[in-house]
């Protein structure tokens, strides 16, 4: 057996971990019989002991392969866990019957092309463990020969005809597209050939000179950009579309391989047919057996319910002598773990008495321990060894689940939400709203550039040159608005932009007023965090992500400093915001402050109220309610209760800012929704906010462009991050199937759950609710859609919040704010009328837990849905979790944002004008203000305002030769309008060097026309923000021209470097232009047309540093 010391990637607490098991007598006799029985039973294995074991076995035969077959997806996961920590992620397959479409009425080639991968990797990888549960030994699969026949292999330097290439994977199933965006799909552009087979983790992308493969490059598919070279490459070329022979797993697995089977007896009595591959040898986990070698591990608890209790436990073993182990995912939070538990041991030994004697300070306590920044699955006890492991998610009772990836790729792309189409509006700075026609070729003199070809109102035409290619955008409004287009010739477009400048202006001065005037006075300052706060925040249930994180420090922060805080946090449901705040309200009640947190529904209320009290269970922390649900009688004894100071937290709706409303001690205002309460709860919440700190909650997005522009005016933390390591949500699409449907609900309502069930719209609700009634006749079914009477309809939702009903029965109105963790099963009833940023929101109702969540997608008939529409929704089955396609879906969202900071008319102003256009008013609003109103609020403002004399945004470029992307090189013209944005949003050089690159591996050689415009882009670099307006170079004369005299603080400070300039450059002249003053002279080329200009920059930028 080799030796511990010379196991790889393992570090050395690892390898002490396993050199102290495999020493003991009975691990001992089980690595000498794995050499000699065929079949040997164990018992008394507990946590991750079984991980540890099973490396030790295979470390005999390192060659190997094993397959572990578990009872069930939890075990899965757990094992997944561990054994990609000790063989790394390459070599551990794992899957379930969850994503395959097997089970399900409508397949889905997508998730059966991902199990086969999966298979066919444990066959070919030498050394490499599969873990599956018992369903997954009757999955059909095409026989492994198939997979061989359907490999080929290429190298650089063959010769393959280029068209039989291409041909014979679009054969074999592959789908023609623009981009390589998933499995399956392959590209051509020009020489290049992109394609993405089964079984890679990044596509390839495939150059050819000819008929020879001059190149292979695996890229990434988010970037589109190459990561390495390849000289050759082994494929998989079929997406087994054709009939081809089959078997199942068991065809797959060698009799050599080494069978683990844990926890035999219940998976013989649960499937009592399974038939189990044939092999040589078979170890039984957890066997009845009695000739089972005896390991005698022992189980932890799963909950300590406190450190407290923790460290008490922990201390029993260390004084008995244990080896103790502490595990965490990451050096984060096994730092964290430390912090807490020497923390929690200095408290412990606070409580001794004097008389008792102490062998170990507790820093001595903490250095004996070995800390281990690897994340297992569950911690054991192994008395014969000395050795006691504990797992840091287990210490707080958090679930620590990884559930195997089970598709490759980036998700949906939703290209065309990016890119601009023909047809699509767009807004122009200073001409208004026209549509995008295209780009057209212009010749100007005797060469070609491109322009952009506008079409406004009356079929009026405008052609406008690259050079202010920054004044055009993309119209983004509200869903299904319709602008109007702008009269060319009128000043219409411009009375528009200055009366929403005014109004925006009112509204951002009246922010920044609150801003200033909060900044002057003074608060109260909490203290900084004690052990409490710190094992409070480790014990929520999932990990915190970086945004979360981000926040609370950002929280923390406000409130350990005098300045009142007023945080506005952005987020969607689910991110973890309400953690922040409740972390927040902890945190003021540990210092003898009471907290308000205010909501607009009573629905928001009942949700909190649920979700306040179970967070805090733990603690001696008061929290009640107050809304109209509440008798008067009851009333009256909270509002005693709060003023003497007996009720820590209070949540309630616009009734908490009733005059009757008295707090002891207010230390912190928390706001959800804000935008969604009246003007007159609004101006009381102005005044209560002064000299309280205040966190503001919004479940709409804030774009990071605005989030820029409110700089020093609202302090922001964004939540962008969805959540880690979650189950992912099961997504089936399904007909109505009465038996499906009342399985799925039954199945939910037996773990206590509860149900949503939504309709595309109001007028089937009745149908429906008649059809779940005979389905489901015990059920409990509120119903509930936006036509009902407010009250009523907060009711039957406070009713469903506290498990009134069992399936609630309703419309979209539940896809934003609503967070009940008992309903983890949703049905969506014509799916195909939602859109996709709809259903991602409808979906993220559910699976906010750790418990498995469901949701189904319910469709008509496959002949009444369009190809496009089914694949859409299969996408959603694919990607169960947010991908940056959604994230993109979800940009519509951000237009509701404005109206958290600056109220709800913001919508209408945006739907004339567009998002970028309103955002880029509000920001010219706010700089005004900052550098006349408030300037000493702000001087930093002032100071990049003092350079405006130089800006030059509309720098035109002239040249004599053709500067252009042709058609040839980038077909689509999207993405040819695409590259030229990005050409002419460059600042700096080494982006040019960035994007040559990315264009001549996505498209090859770069062409002389687009060399030329690279040339363009540097000189236009090299002149920004020095003044200079136009540079004209032709036939070898290098003519700039300045601005006009109108700018008279340009002259004053710059004339005299002009000057000295033109005296300095030999050849160079100044010379008159009608208003304006221009530099001349001869050059010998281009290159040294751009070195003057740069040169002359550089003499002006240093004159204003």
């Amino acid at each position: 057996m080799k030796a511990i010391s010379e196991l790889v990637d393992l570090n050395d607490d690892i390898k002490s971990l396993l050199s102290r098991i495999s020493s003991t007598a009975e691990v001992h006799r089980l690595l000498e019989v794995v050499e000699s029985k065929s079949e040997i039973y164990l018992r008394q294995l507990y946590g991750s002991s079984k991980s540890l074991l099973l490396y030790l076995i295979r470390n005999i035969q390192p060659k190997r392969k094993i397959v572990v077959l578990v009872p069930d997806e939890e075990t899965l996961s757990k094992y997944n866990l561990d054994l990609q920590v000790f063989f790394g992620l390459d070599n551990v397959f794992s899957f379930t019957t969850f994503f395959s479409s097997k089970f399900r009425q409508i397949p889905n080639e997508k998730l059966e092309l991902n199990i086969y991968e999966k298979v066919f990797q444990y066959f070919s990888n030498e050394g490499s463990i599969l873990i599956i549960t018992p369903e997954v030994l009757g999955l059909t699969l095409p026989k492994p020969n198939t997979f061989q026949e359907e490999r080929a292999r290429f190298s650089v330097g063959e010769v393959y005809p280029y068209q039989d290439f291409i041909s014979s994977f679009l054969l074999k199933g592959f789908e023609r597209k623009d981009f390589v965006e998933e499995q399956g799909d392959i590209a051509v552009r020009g020489a290049i050939v992109d394609i993405f087979p089964l079984g890679m983790d990044n596509p390839l992308r495939i150059e050819f000179f000819g008929d020879e493969i001059e190149s292979i490059r695996q890229f990434d598919i988010e970037t589109q950009r190459s990561l390495k070279k390849l000289e050759s490459v082994e494929i998989i070329t079929t997406l087994f579309q054709q009939k081809f022979e089959t078997t199942d797993i068991r065809g797959y697995i060698n009799s050599e391989d080494l069978l683990i089977v844990d926890n035999p007896e219940f998976i013989r009595n649960a499937y009592p047919e399974i038939s189990l591959p044939s092999v040589k040898q078979v170890i039984w986990l957890n066997s009845v057996f009695s000739n089972a070698i005896e390991i005698k591990t022992e189980p932890l608890k799963s909950n300590f319910a406190s450190i407290r209790n923790f460290v008490k436990e922990f201390l029993d073993y260390f004084n008995q002598g244990y080896k103790i182990y502490f595990t965490a995912d990451g050096e984060l939070l096994l730092n964290r773990l430390r912090e807490i538990i020497l923390n929690a041991i200095e408290v412990e030994y606070e409580g001794k008495n004097d008389g008792e004697e102490i062998n170990y300070t507790p820093e001595q306590i903490i250095e004996s321990c070995l800390w281990l920044d690897r994340p297992l699955s569950e911690g054991f006890v192994f008395p014969t060894t000395g050795i006691a492991l504990f797992v840091e998610h287990q210490i707080f009772g958090r679930e620590r689940l990884r559930v195997p990836q089970h598709t490759k790729g980036k998700g949906l792309t939703l290209r065309e939400l990016k890119e601009l189409n023909i047809g699509d509006y767009v807004v122009h700075v200073d001409k208004g709203i026209a549509k995008f026609d295209g780009l057209e070729r212009v010749k100007f003199g005797d060469n070609f550039q491109d322009c952009v070809r506008l079409i406004f109102a009356d079929n009026d035409i405008l052609y406008l040159n690259l050079n202010y290619l920054f004044k055009l955008q993309k119209f983004r409004a509200e869903e299904g608005v319709v602008p109007q287009l702008s009269k060319l010739g009128t000043n219409e477009w411009e009375r528009k932009k200055q009366r929403i400048k005014e109004k925006l202006k009112k509204d951002a001065k009246e922010l920044i007023r609150l801003y200033a005037e909060r900044k002057i006075r003074k608060g109260f300052a909490f203290p900084p965090d004690t052990v409490w706060q710190k094992e409070f925040e480790a014990a929520f249930v999932f990990e915190d992500t970086i945004d979360q994180a981000k926040a609370t420090e950002e929280v923390k922060r406000d409130m350990e400093s005098e300045t009142p805080m007023d945080r506005l946090i952005c987020g969607d449901v689910g991110f973890g915001k309400t953690e922040v705040a409740i972390r927040a309200a902890f945190k003021a009640v540990q210092s003898g402050k009471q907290v308000a947190v205010l909501v607009p529904t009573t629905i928001l209320a009942s949700q909190h109220e649920v979700t306040f009290k179970e967070r805090l269970k733990n603690y001696p922390v008061i929290i009640e309610s107050l809304s109209r649900f509440k008798s008067s009688k009851e009333t009256e004894e909270i509002l005693k209760k709060l003023a003497e100071g007996r009720i820590d937290i209070i949540i309630g709706t616009h009734r908490l800012l009733s005059k009757d409303v008295q707090f002891k001690d207010l230390g912190l205002l928390i706001i959800d929704e804000e935008h969604r309460f009246g003007v007159a709860a609004k101006e009381k919440l102005r005044q209560l906010k002064v000299n309280v700190d205040t966190i503001t909650m919004t479940a709409t997005p804030i774009p990071r462009t605005l989030k820029f522009s409110l700089l020093g005016v609202r302090d922001m933390s964004l939540m962008e991050t969805p959540p880690r390591n979650r189950l992912p949500i099961y997504t089936e699409i399904i007909y109505w199937e009465d038996e499906i449907i009342r399985k799925a609900i039954l199945r939910e309502l037996a773990r206590n759950g509860q149900v949503f069930f939504v309709v595309d719209q109001i007028s089937r609700i009745d149908k429906v609710y008649e059809r779940l009634v005979r389905i489901v006749p015990n059920s409990k079914i509120g119903v509930a859609h936006g036509q009902m009477k407010s009250s009523e309809l907060e009711k039957v939702m406070s009713d469903f919040i506290l498990g009134k009903y069992d399936i609630l029965l309703t419309t979209k109105i539940i896809e934003s704010g609503l967070d009940i963790p008992r309903t983890n099963t949703i049905f969506i009833h014509n799916a195909q009328n939602f859109g996709l940023a709809e259903l991602y929101q409808l979906r993220g109702r559910v699976g906010r837990t750790n418990i498995q969540a469901y949701c189904y997608l319910i469709i008509p008939p496959l002949e009444a849905l369009t190809k496009k529409a089914l694949r859409r929704l299969q996408a959603l089955e694919e990607y169960t979790d947010l991908g940056s396609g959604l994230k993109l879906a979800l940009r519509d969202l951000e237009i509701r944002g404005a109206g958290d900071i600056f109220g709800y008319e913001q919508s209408g102003f945006i739907n004339e004008i567009g998002f970028e256009m309103y955002q880029k008013i509000l920001d010219e609003a706010i700089r005004e203000l900052k550098t006349t109103e408030f300037k000493e609020f702000f001087p930093e403002a002032g100071k990049e305002r003092s350079l405006e004399f130089l800006e030059n945004n509309e720098l035109q470029i002239e040249v004599d030769f053709d500067a252009f992307i042709p058609e040839t090189y980038i077909q689509t013209e999207s993405e040819r309008f695409r590259y030229y944005k990005e050409l002419y949003n460059i600042r700096y050089p080494q982006e040019i060097a960035n994007l040559r690159n990315e264009m001549r591996d996505k498209f090859g050689e770069i062409p002389q026309e687009l060399e030329n415009l690279f040339k363009i882009v540097s000189l236009r670099i090299k002149a920004l923000n020095t003044g200079i307006q136009k540079i004209i170079y032709r036939f070898k004369l290098l003519t700039i021209e300045f601005p006009d005299d109108s700018n008279t603080e340009f002259y004053d400070k710059i004339l005299p470097v002009i000057t000295d300039f033109s005296i300095s450059f030999d050849g160079a002249k100044l010379l008159q232009k009608k208003n304006r003053l221009c530099l001349q002279s001869k050059v010998d080329s281009f290159d040294k047309a751009v070195e003057i200009v740069w040169r002359l920059g550089k003499t002006i930028q240093s004159e204003v540093e």
